[in-house]
Parts: structure tokens; C-alpha cells; sequence
């Protein structure tokens, strides 16, 4: 896949996911691109919503988090950027879950699990400009958040199905 496209796989992602679920979609800052650290994203604190329209919008912003997350160049963006991407994937699958409440909590809760036991790793890990010797555990407990992610899919279902 070339960089450019690599770029707008997000972007086009989530407004895939918009415009299957309805409602009114709101804008979603871009993403940074995948080689690049991530740069702190405007607070993404819980709103109180529900309803499918509003699962599914943040079912989008969800997503769109965990593909930058899953698209990072370890050892080229460091700790910072890894603890930022970390941060919104945090912050998106918290406001998944108030959206979400019941038909969410358990697999939410099993991906912030996931999420503090790396925030943990990277805290381990100091504040070194690479991650080195450290990739492998960082790696791991990155393929531990997609595999909770794959819940949240998972219980996500037909409400917002992923396109």
C-alpha cells in the first residue's frame, strides 16, 4: 500500500462507518501519519449519549485510534509516541463505553485492562528516546489491546458493524 494511501486509510475508514450508521457525523480530527509520533489529540472526554447513533460514532473515533495505534513505527516514534497513541485509544474506548454502557462494559473493560497493563510497560521502560530492548514487550502488549479490540468488535455486532 503506498504511504499517500496508507495516510487515508483512517480517514476513509471512519467515514465508511459514518455513513453506515446514520445519523449526523460529526468532523474527527486527522490522523497524524503512521511514521510520525502522534501528537496529543483535543480531549475526548465521555459525553453523555447513547443510542446507536451516538455507539456508532464513537465506535468510529474508536477505530480510527486503534488503527493508528496498530500502524506505528515503534522504534520510530519512541515512548512519547506510543504513550500518545495509547492515550487516545484510552480516551475513545472510554467514551465507547458510556455510549455504549451495558452491551459494552465487559469487552471495554477487558481493552482498558489491556491499555493500562502497556501504559505500565512503557512507564517500565523510562524515558529513553527508543524503545530498544523494550519493543518486544511494548509489541505484546500492543497485540494484547488488538485482541481486546477484536471483543469490542465482537460486541459492537450489528449495532455498527465495521465495513
Amino acid at each position: 500500500m503506498s504511504p499517500r494511501l496508507r495516510l487515508l486509510a483512517p480517514v476513509f475508514a471512519i467515514a465508511v462507518v459514518a455513513a453506515a450508521c446514520g445519523g449526523s457525523a460529526s468532523p474527527t480530527p486527522s490522523e497524524p501519519p503512521a511514521t510520525a509520533a502522534p501528537t496529543a489529540a483535543p480531549s475526548m472526554a465521555p459525553v453523555e449519549s447513547s443510542g446507536p447513533a451516538a455507539i456508532c460514532d464513537d465506535a468510529a473515533v474508536f477505530r480510527a485510534s486503534m488503527i493508528t495505534l496498530a500502524n506505528l513505527k515503534l522504534l520510530e516514534v519512541g515512548t512519547s509516541g506510543v504513550k500518545a497513541a495509547v492515550d487516545d485509544v484510552k480516551s475513545s474506548a472510554q467514551a465507547l463505553l458510556v455510549s455504549g454502557k451495558e452491551l459494552l462494559a465487559q469487552p471495554v473493560g477487558d481493552l482498558l485492562a489491556a491499555v493500562t497493563a502497556l501504559q505500565a510497560t512503557l512507564t517500565s521502560l523510562g524515558d529513553q528516546s527508543s524503545l530498544g530492548a523494550g519493543v518486544a514487550a511494548v509489541k505484546l502488549a500492543i497485540e494484547e489491546i488488538k485482541a481486546a479490540a477484536d471483543g469490542v468488535e465482537a460486541a459492537l455486532g450489528t449495532t455498527c458493524p465495521m465495513q
